[in-house]
């Protein structure tokens, strides 16, 4: 009878030393700074969090156009999530545009204005504007400037300000 007392007793202490560790465990979005992907509502979001520990939704998965070439959206947003995350921590998320990569409409690094497309961020569907995109991933950037607007020359925006990368 002791013992089983004793088990009781050792299997409610291990319950409660478990979610006690998972209770005081930081989030990634509390815990550093960076892109991830974040699954916690009915959509998969691309978020970032900066160094303050303020977290902004970057992108949103809505579509599943690549289902069929096996990029549904959860696996879209893991995937880009973690190529801006490399991206950031390389210092190479200087600048964002939008071009051509392999035959088709990207969202994706420069290293200066005017410059080439150097790194993939995602694909565009082949009808999307990429401008529209580009406001659309932006959307943190509405509340500090103007939309992206069509023009003669693509937009880049300057990113190196926003996730704490020194300009050269």
């Amino acid at each position: 009878m002791k013992l089983a007392s004793l088990t009781n007793v050792l299997v409610a202490g291990a319950i409660a030393l478990g979610a006690t560790a998972t209770i005081n465990q930081p989030s990634q979005a509390e815990s550093r700074p960076g892109f991830y992907c974040d699954t916690s509502g009915n959509k998969p979001v691309t978020v970032y969090t900066n160094f303050k520990g303020v977290s902004e939704p970057w992108i949103r998965w809505t579509s599943n156009y690549f289902r069929d070439a096996g990029y549904n959206k959860l696996t879209r947003c893991q995937d880009v999530s973690h190529r801006l995350e490399t991206y950031r921590r390389d210092r190479d998320l200087k600048f964002i545009t939008v071009g051509k990569m392999n035959g088709q409409n990207v969202v994706c690094t420069a290293n200066q204005v005017n410059g080439r497309c150097e790194r993939l961020i995602l694909t565009l569907k082949p009808s999307e504007d990429g401008v529209q995109a580009l406001n659309n991933i932006l959307a943190w950037r509405q509340a500090s400037a103007p939309p992206l607007s069509k023009s003669n020359r693509m937009p880049y925006v300057d990113l190196r300000t926003h996730l704490g990368i020194p300009k050269e």
